[in-house]
C-alpha cells in the first residue's frame, strides 16, 4: 500500500522539504508552483466635485485609485511512500517524532528586551535623581521615596523572571530542536 502526503514549502525552501521527507523514505512524484498576483483597491481618492459624473477614468487629475498587489507564492508538494518498504514502522515513528520536536523549535520566544530596558532606564534614572538631590541637598518628598524604592523593587525581581521564563523556554525549544535534528539523523540510511 502506498501512503501520499501533500506539503506546502516557500519556493526557497523546496528542495529542502524534498531532501528531508526523502531521508523518511517518501519520494516526491509532483511539485507544483503556485503564483497569483491580486490587485486590490485600498481606495480612491475624488479630488473635484462631480468626478464620478464625469466618468471614471482611472488615475487622472480628479480621480486617484490606491492600488496595492496581493502575491501569494508557494510550491505544493506531494510525496509517497510505501508502508511495506523496510523500516517502514521505524521511519514513520521518526517522522512523526522530527515533526512534532520541529513545532515546538519553531516557537521560539522573543528575549523581554524591551521590559529590561524599560527597568534599566527607570532605575538609572532613579539614581542619577538621588545623586543629584545628595549634591543639591534637598530633601524628598514621600512619593519620591516610594517612587525610588517601589519602582525598582518591583521592576528587576520582574525583569529577573521574565529572563529566567525566556532561558528555560529557549532551552526547550533547543532541546526540540536537537530530537528534531537526531529523527532525521536516525532516519539517515533507513531509507535506502
Amino acid at each position: 500500500m502506498t501512503e501520499y502526503r501533500t506539503e506546502r514549502a516557500e519556493p526557497s525552501q523546496a528542495d529542502n522539504v524534498a531532501s528531508i521527507y526523502s531521508g523518511f523514505g517518501r519520494q516526491l512524484i509532483d511539485a507544483q508552483e503556485v503564483y497569483n498576483e491580486n490587485t486590490v483597491i485600498d481606495g480612491v481618492d475624488v479630488h473635484s466635485y462631480g468626478a464620478f459624473m464625469q466618468g471614471f477614468t482611472g488615475n487622472d487629475e480628479k480621480i486617484n485609485v490606491r492600488r496595492h498587489v496581493d502575491v501569494t507564492h508557494y510550491v505544493i508538494m506531494k510525496f509517497a511512500r510505501d508502508t511495506a518498504m523496510p523500516y517502514y514502522d521505524r521511519l514513520a515513528e521518526l517522522e512523526r517524532t522530527f515533526e512534532n520536536n520541529l513545532g515546538i523549535s519553531a516557537r521560539r520566544p522573543n528575549p523581554p528586551k524591551v521590559f529590561t530596558g524599560i527597568t534599566a532606564i527607570g532605575v538609572i534614572l532613579i539614581v542619577i535623581s538621588v545623586i543629584m538631590a545628595v549634591i543639591n541637598g534637598t530633601a524628598a518628598e514621600g512619593w519620591e521615596i516610594a517612587v525610588c524604592i517601589g519602582f525598582p523593587v518591583i521592576t528587576i525581581p520582574v525583569t529577573v523572571v521574565r529572563w529566567l521564563r525566556y532561558k528555560k523556554r529557549s532551552a526547550a525549544c533547543d532541546a526540540a530542536y536537537e530530537r528534531a535534528r537526531q529523527a532525521l539523523n536516525g532516519a539517515d540510511g533507513l531509507a535506502g
